[in-house]
């Protein structure tokens, strides 16, 4: 950060004649980020971080992400400087810039592969077995046939291709946001009196000795990069399909959307959670989704509880679609036969799996899935850093 002093705090406040900025386009790859980034991580990852981290993980999660919206601004930069046209059309991302600017093929395609495994395996497995577990408690459903529901709407949606997965997002990340964000809005000014206490020991408890030397941090950082995923790579594959040539509104409008999801969403969640009188100390095997249901029902009753599920199943199935794309992508640009019907196969398998794995094991791999992929792009980034910084300088004359 020091090294290209600080180019994501930088970024011109210069106001841009309207006709010049595609908003529509801005908005189209951001709410792809979004659906991508917004899951079961920016709400039954944050219950898990209290439980397992906790109060004084929420304030890591802040300041981590702080940090890596660096990440997320070299991302959308070099995402788009490098990208090429392949099998699956514009293609940008971190297997792009270590395969044609660090000459590295076999690091590429171990990029892609984590990538595949990643969302279409880890991602898709949580965000499902958090769905199943959802519906199924609170309809009193029987586990399969809510497994078979999501399959058959998931497949009815991924069969449209990318259009309709934009179709998609483009309807449920706004509603989604507006929707959990006015919930946390009441929650807070129904308990205003005791927020500044709750903020205050957030604070307190993450500087405490403890705190510094083991859990807080780590988990804070973990659920910061899984709810973000500043680092992961994927914005920059988002970014590289922009076909607005104005880069610095891209690079503004992926920022923005990284901040709401640490800022917003998490802060929210966070404060949902703490709230209510649940003893977060006594919990052990959880999804997450188990803690958030009960806050919900404590400060909403009922109706809270219905809302929270058709939130929580919109979010996730958000996140299923993306992912999926994701995987998708990776696959093509490994130039593999028959890759649309490949990647619909491993979802529904991967569906059904996510009945039969426990939470706790689908958290152990989704964190270490996503800290590879992290560290394998920082490396990139870490060796591009003098191309970097030359081109932002260009940028700033």
């Amino acid at each position: 950060m020091f090294y290209l002093n600080f180019p994501q705090y930088k970024i011109s406040k210069k106001v841009k004649s309207i006709a010049k900025i595609d908003v529509k386009e801005q908005l189209k790859l951001l709410n792809l980020t979004l659906a991508g980034k917004i899951g079961v991580g920016s709400i039954s990852g944050i219950a898990l971080s209290l439980t397992v981290g906790g109060k004084g993980s929420i304030f890591w999660i802040w300041v981590s992400s702080i940090l890596t919206t660096l990440f997320t601004y070299i991302e959308v930069l070099v995402g788009v400087k490098y990208r090429e046209k392949s099998k699956c059309g514009i293609f940008g991302g971190p297997q792009v810039y270590i395969k044609n600017i660090l000459k590295n093929k076999s690091l590429s395609k171990i990029y892609s592969y984590l990538v595949i495994l990643s969302y279409l395996f880890a991602f898709i497995l949580i965000q499902s077995n958090t769905i199943i577990i959802s519906l199924s408690n609170y309809f009193s459903l029987s586990k399969i046939l809510t497994m078979i529901i999501l399959l058959i709407i998931v497949i009815f949606t991924i069969r449209k291709g990318l259009e309709g997965i934009n179709k998609a997002v483009s309807f449920l990340v706004p509603f989604m946001n507006i929707v959990y964000i006015t919930l946390g809005v009441i929650v807070i000014y129904k308990n205003v009196y005791i927020v500044p206490g709750i903020i205050r020991d957030i604070i307190k408890e993450s500087f405490k000795i403890k705190s510094l030397s083991t859990i807080p941090i780590i988990i804070g950082i973990q659920r910061a990069i899984f709810s973000n995923e500043a680092g992961m790579g994927t914005t920059s594959m988002v970014a590289a399909l922009s076909k607005n040539e104005d880069l610095e509104n891209t690079i503004k409008t992926q920022i923005i959307g990284t901040r709401l999801i640490t800022f917003i969403i998490t802060t929210v969640s966070c404060l949902i959670i703490l709230t209510c009188d649940l003893d977060l100390t006594k919990l052990s095997n959880i999804n997450g989704i188990e803690i958030v249901n009960y806050a919900f029902n404590y400060h909403f009753g009922n109706f809270g509880l219905l809302i929270l599920n058709i939130i929580i199943t919109l979010f996730a199935f958000s996140t299923i679609i993306t992912s999926y794309y994701y995987g998708l992508l990776n696959i093509k640009y490994l130039k593999s036969n028959k890759s649309d019907t490949l990647a619909k196969i491993i979802v529904i398998i991967v569906i059904v799996l996510s009945f039969y794995i426990k939470s706790s094991t689908i958290w152990a791999y989704v964190d270490i899935l996503t800290a590879l992929t992290t560290l394998i792009n920082i490396y990139a980034i870490m060796k591009l850093k003098s191309s970097i910084r030359k081109d932002i300088y260009d940028r700033k004359q």
